[in-house]
C-alpha cells in the first residue's frame, strides 16, 4: 500500500526528515509518535505532496507519487485530516461532505456509509459547519476524508482538544475502517489513544526513525516511553 524509502526532506537548509523510511499495509494502522517537532506532520504532508523530498521515494500500490502535485494526490486515493479540520466553516455540513465527494466522484452509497459511521451528522446536515462542535468538526473532517472512499487515509492528531467520549468514538470508527482494508497512517500526541488502535508504532526524533514496535510492546517498555515521548507509565 503506502511505502516512503529513505526520505529526506528540508524546509529551507534545515533537515527535518532524515531517511524515514516506513511501510503501512492495506488494513493496518500505523501509528507515528513523537515530541513536538520530530517530524509527524512533515511526513504526512510529504504523502500528501505538499512537501517534496530532496531524496527518496514515496509509493501507492507501488507507483511513485513524489511527482504528483497536491491536488492531485488525494485522486489516486489519499485522504488527509489535518490539525485544524480545514473546514469550509460557512458551508453546510451536507456541502462540505459533498466537496469531499466531488476529488473522486463518489457515489451517494459511500455518503450513505460515511453517515452511517457518524450517525449525529446526518442529523445537522443543514447546518453550517462552523456552528458545529469540536468534537462535530472532528467527525465532519473525517467524514469528509471518507468520502473519497480512500485506500489510504491521514490522520493529523485527531484527538486534540476532544472529549474522551468523542475520543473513542473516533478511535473506533478508525477500527471499522481496518476490516474495510483501508490503511491508516495515525499520527497522535496521546499515546493511549494511539496504544489502542494501532497495529505497529513507529517513533520519531529529530526527522530520524529510532524505534518501531507493536503497542503492547512499546506500552510494556517504559525506558523508551520516556526517553522518546517523555511519558513515564
Amino acid at each position: 500500500m503506502l511505502r516512503l524509502e529513505q526520505v529526506d526532506c528540508y524546509y529551507g537548509g534545515v533537515r527535518v526528515l532524515r531517511e524515514v523510511s516506513l511501510e503501512v499495509a492495506a488494513g493496518e494502522v500505523l501509528a507515528l509518535l513523537g515530541r513536538n517537532g520530530a517530524g509527524k506532520t512533515t511526513t504526512l504532508k510529504t504523502v500528501m505532496g505538499m512537501v517534496k523530498p530532496r531524496s527518496g521515494r514515496v509509493k501507492l500500490d507501488g507507483s511513485e507519487v513524489t511527482k504528483f502535485s497536491p491536488h492531485n494526490v488525494p485522486k489516486l486515493g489519499v485522504a488527509y485530516v489535518p490539525q485544524g479540520r480545514g473546514l469550509f466553516s460557512r458551508l453546510s455540513v451536507e456541502e462540505n461532505l459533498r466537496m469531499g465527494m466531488l476529488v473522486r466522484n463518489s457515489s451517494q452509497e459511500t455518503l450513505d456509509w460515511v453517515l452511517d459511521l457518524f450517525p449525529v451528522l446526518r442529523e445537522r446536515l443543514r447546518q453550517r459547519s462552523g456552528t458545529l462542535s469540536g468534537g462535530e468538526q472532528q467527525m465532519l473532517a473525517t467524514a469528509r476524508a471518507l468520502c473519497l472512499n480512500p485506500k489510504l487515509l491521514l490522520l493529523d492528531e485527531p484527538s486534540e482538544g476532544l472529549m474522551p467520549s468523542i475520543v473513542n468514538m473516533l478511535l473506533d470508527t478508525v477500527a471499522e475502517l481496518k476490516t474495510r482494508g483501508m490503511a491508516v497512517l495515525l499520527v497522535e500526541q496521546k499515546i493511549e489513544a494511539a496504544l489502542k488502535v494501532a497495529d505497529r508504532i513507529v517513533l520519531l526524533e529529530h526527522g530520524e526513525i529510532q524505534h518501531e514496535s507493536t503497542p503492547q510492546a512499546l506500552a510494556d517498555d517504559s525506558e523508551t516511553l520516556h526517553r522518546y515521548l517523555g511519558v513515564r507509565r
